[in-house]
């Protein structure tokens, strides 16, 4: 990780927090974590949030929602903000009954903020019966297919959190959202497939079918994108910087992350300067990560009529990618500017990953944006009893720092 050193204004962390279900079943899901499990995951990651001591903190898969936002918040001594995304069928209680997942903010209480509300980005009505999930919320829910969400707030920098003698607005737009998951039409996928096909293993219809699925995901996920800039461009002040993190599901140079960069958003870990070498970057690393790769034995069940397609889709998983960022946009477009500034809060100092416990041990050093050196060495995960306390998630969460740089 690229450092400035400097006097830190504003700290932001992003993390999918993981709800552990399989999305199998009606009235429940199936879950991928024993209760002993999921308790003491959830307690590592609030040792590990706390440890990172972020401003603002952009949550997603809280579940169960509305119980989980309050419980970090509280656990943190922060405030949180929350909206629904997949919640089911819902009238108080409703299946799946351990169901009710959603994206939130945390932030300081005493911070001046104004609630901005949500952007449904794709599963919206539609006519058909089996296909609604425009009615969704922790208590009142109809719902039957995947939608996905941003949510947005804006908050009012403190004084003392401001550079000093900064005339421009104190004010700073923060969104979060989480993308459709699927395979996109990557080059590496296309290998696969091809590698697949030539070995015998796919048939010219499987091959075809892998390729519809690849440009579906590719196209849904570039049609929430777009609503997404759109919508924060329609948000957004004169001159505000805003953040927006979270799950993108793709990964750099993909369709959806160049609309993105085309529409002014700043990709923070390649402002500060990090490597993109996978092993330095990844936030999504099977190989190594051992709650990731029970999400990559279950969600490509849906193709158990074509285990050579799920086969093939197992192998795409097992591929580490980086998936989760934060981009930004500065107050004003300079051209001379060498070095990314979110107004007020000053210059980006860093930009890291977090979520592997090196040692296993709770200290600043182990769990913020430490080299992660000793993961580094993992080739795959040893499937040891004790191999899955050294993560908090089945993704890294990903951190950012503004402030004045040391002179």
């Amino acid at each position: 990780m690229a450092t400035r050193q400097g006097r830190t204004l504003l700290k932001v962390a992003s993390l999918n927090t993981w709800h552990g279900l399989n999305g199998q079943g009606t009235f429940l899901f199936g879950q991928l974590e024993t209760r002993a499990e999921r308790i003491a995951r959830l307690e590592r990651q609030v040792e590990c949030l706390k440890s990172i001591n972020a401003d603002l903190l952009l949550l997603q898969e809280l579940n169960p929602l509305p119980f989980r936002a309050h419980w970090y918040a509280q656990k943190l001594g922060m405030r949180a903000e929350y909206v629904s995304c997949n919640t089911g069928i819902k009238l108080g209680w409703g299946p799946p009954g351990n169901l009710n997942e959603g994206l939130g903010i945390l932030f300081p209480a005493d911070w001046e903020h104004e609630y901005l509300g949500r952007r449904r980005l794709s599963g919206e009505l539609r006519f058909n019966p089996f296909r609604i999930s425009a009615i969704n919320g922790p208590f009142l829910s109809f719902q039957l297919h995947e939608s996905r969400v941003a949510f947005a707030m804006r908050f009012t920098l403190p004084t003392e959190r401001c550079v000093p003698g900064y005339e421009g607005r104190r004010t700073l737009l923060v969104a979060v959202a989480h993308l459709h998951v699927s395979h996109a039409q990557t080059s590496r996928n296309e290998t696969l497939v091809k590698q697949a096909a030539q070995e015998g293993h796919l048939s010219a219809d499987d091959v075809a079918l892998l390729r519809k699925r690849f440009r579906y995901a590719n196209t849904r996920r570039l049609n929430e994108v777009d609503e997404l800039a759109s919508w924060l461009e329609t948000l957004r002040l004169p001159d505000e910087p805003a953040l927006l993190a979270g799950d993108f599901n793709c990964e750099p140079e993909s369709p959806p992350y160049n609309v993105l960069s085309r529409r002014g958003w700043n990709d923070l870990w390649r402002e500060a300067g990090n490597s993109e070498e996978l092993l330095e970057s990844a936030t999504w690393d099977a190989p190594r990560n051992s709650l990731t790769e029970r999400v990559k034995e279950f969600q490509h069940a849906g193709a158990r009529n074509h285990p050579q397609i799920a086969e093939v889709l197992r192998q795409a998983d097992a591929l580490p990618r980086r998936i989760d960022f934060i981009f930004g946009q500065s107050a004003k477009i300079n051209p001379a500017q060498k070095s990314f500034q979110l107004g007020a809060s000053g210059y980006l100092l860093n930009t890291g990953r977090f979520g592997y416990l090196s040692g296993n041990q709770f200290s600043s050093a182990s769990l913020v944006t430490d080299d992660f050196s000793e993961y580094k060495l993992r080739r795959e995960f040893s499937g040891s009893s004790g191999d899955d306390s050294k993560f908090i998630s089945d993704h890294f969460g990903v951190c950012a720092e503004f402030g004045l740089p040391s002179l």
